[in-house]
């Protein structure tokens, strides 16, 4: 006798914030931004909702808090993340292909709650490779600031928040909210996990380069990792944009970098213009104030709310001049410019703002009326050839 294929069930969206709601996290930020993601849960209890939009429906919370934040739900199993990218043709995929857009959150409804709870409180047991119960350690929130946090690998279900290497340490509560790589076992003098995949080819290279590699020694396993997930001619232009990065850090008076795992796991190497034919890109120095190029970055800083860093007449950006930002030289009467408040258009105007615009800024949508928007040249931001997608931009 065969048994017909049972239908998934469907997460309303009331039953999504009553889960939330009913979860004991002990954690009052984490506890309101998971109620906030409850909102935008499809059926499948997956929720597509940018940093800067969660920040703002979470009032009072810094974008950096809503990373962190995500970052700890997922180290107590609450959500799950997968990274997401758009293609040529507007599709969202998770194969890589395209420019990063907003991750797919998936909320763990099926999960143990109590388990969760455990996660979140720091009751949950421990065994290390020897059997032995290891002390109960607490998740810990950060109160520490990065300037580019973001999204560390999920656990599975059952699974402890420590690096993908790790079979033999217990689970280290740091106040960073990535997890750190283990101990190094007490009978052996500085050595590693007794299983460890070799670093991939070029990383080290990659590594060697990193300005922030004196204090994130810990984290080369995990960038390592990223590393590997990338494509061939993906490592390439990770290879030759480091030393480049490093440069536009120090030119924009930045000491402390983003670690290099989340570095590599958000593209941060495609801000940086690469030939395929292996020849390195070029570095991007200081610009003039009045010339196209400092117009367009001042043009494109406005619409999120800020100003470019400026000395001596100059423009310091650390990222690459494209075509992209130059087509804001011809849109910079702010007079012409128009109200968005269409949500697919926020999206995408977010995602662009967060991969081209460097440093603090003010959240991007505030309230006219009873709307919430903000005010751009165009609907859709500048094509990679430098046209905008509608004739009527400003």
């Amino acid at each position: 006798m065969t048994t017909a294929k049972r239908r998934a069930r469907r997460i309303a969206a009331d039953e999504a914030h009553a889960w939330a709601r009913n979860l004991k996290l002990r954690n009052l930020q984490a506890s309101i931004l998971l109620r906030s993601l409850s909102l935008y849960v499809d059926g499948d209890g997956v929720a597509f909702a940018a940093i800067p939009t969660l920040a703002e429906d979470c009032d009072g919370l810094s974008i950096d808090t809503v990373r962190r934040r995500l970052v700890w739900l997922e180290q107590v199993g609450a959500i799950a993340r997968q990274p997401q990218w758009l293609d040529e043709n507007g599709v969202r995929n998770g194969a890589g292909r395209g420019k990063r857009t907003t991750d797919e959150i998936r909320l763990l409804f099926d999960a143990d709650p109590e388990l969760i709870e455990a996660r979140a409180q720091g009751r949950e047991p421990h065994v290390d490779a020897y059997e032995n119960p290891a002390k109960t350690t607490a998740i810990s929130p950060s109160s520490q600031l990065g300037l580019n946090p973001d999204v560390s690998p999920a656990p599975t279900l059952g699974q402890h928040s420590v690096s993908p290497s790790s079979t033999c340490d217990q689970l280290i509560s740091e106040p960073e909210p990535e997890p750190e790589s283990p101990k190094a076992p007490e009978g052996g003098e500085g050595e590693r996990c007794a299983v460890e995949e070799s670093e991939p080819d070029g990383f080290a290279a990659a590594w060697s380069a990193w300005p922030g590699r004196e204090v994130q020694g810990h984290r080369r396993d995990l960038a390592a990792t990223e590393f590997r997930l990338l494509s061939p001619e993906q490592r390439l232009h990770c290879c030759a944009a480091v030393p480049l990065f490093a440069a536009a850090l120090s030119r924009a008076g930045r000491t402390k970098p983003p670690n290099f795992h989340l570095w590599i796991r958000n593209r941060g190497f495609e801000e940086f213009p690469y030939r395929p034919d292996g020849a390195s890109p070029v570095a991007t120095g200081p610009i003039e104030e009045n010339s196209e190029a400092g117009r367009a970055i001042a043009a494109l800083y406005a619409v999120a709310r800020t100003r470019p860093y400026v000395s001596n007449g100059r423009v310091v950006y650390p990222g690459a001049v494209s075509a992209q930002i130059l087509a804001f030289a011809h849109v910079a009467d702010k007079a012409a410019w128009r109200w968005i408040t269409d949500r697919q258009q926020i999206a995408a105007w977010q995602a662009f703002i967060g991969a081209h615009v460097f440093g603090g800024r003010s959240p991007l949508l505030e309230k006219r009326g009873d709307e919430m928007g903000f005010y751009a040249p165009a609907k859709w931001p500048p094509r990679k050839d430098g046209g905008w997608p509608e004739s009527d931009a400003a």
